[in-house]
């Protein structure tokens, strides 16, 4: 089955999680990038989170992939106030995820994915993707090398 590992990272936490299911997987893996990229400091999270309550997008940079041609694509994003980035909202929204199975995953410094989950899978069906499961891994106070091996555990059931 041919899969996609598509992910925003602001803190690289994602990314690392994103890198390692595509290493498990033998997936594509695609950054989503702003076209005027966030500085990391506290009101970045503050207008951030603004937008992702208000399920807002962002601008992104032009993909150079075909999302069609893959069977399986995992969407990975950091949780901002319960919510997907505006940068996967702004993926989502300009994509067309008929016959494709979707599994969308978090990583966070909280307890609770419960609301980011069930925000994106109401775009995601709008977007006509088939969503065949989820997780989300708790970063704060791990090992790069801790959320690597979380991240290879939680696709176990996604392996070929």
């Amino acid at each position: 089955m041919k899969s996609l590992v598509v992910f925003y990272s602001l803190t690289d936490k994602t990314k690392l999680v994103s890198k390692a299911i595509a290493e498990s997987l033998n997936a594509e893996l695609l950054e989503i990038e702003e076209t005027k990229p966030r500085k990391r400091w506290f009101l970045t999270y503050l207008t951030g989170g603004y937008a992702a309550i208000r399920n807002k997008g962002t601008d992104i940079n032009t993909m150079d992939v075909d999302l069609e041609q893959y069977e399986r694509i995992f969407i990975g994003s950091p949780v901002w106030a319960s919510r997907p980035t505006p940068a996967i909202n702004s993926l989502i929204y300009t994509s067309n995820f008929k016959d494709q199975s979707i599994v969308p995953f978090f990583t966070m410094g909280g307890n609770n994915s419960d609301k980011a989950l069930r925000n994106i899978t109401t775009k995601i069906e709008r977007s006509q993707g088939k969503l065949i499961g989820s997780f989300a891994i708790k970063t704060q106070g791990l090992t790069d090398e801790e959320i690597r091996a979380r991240a290879k555990e939680a696709i176990k059931d996604y392996t070929n």
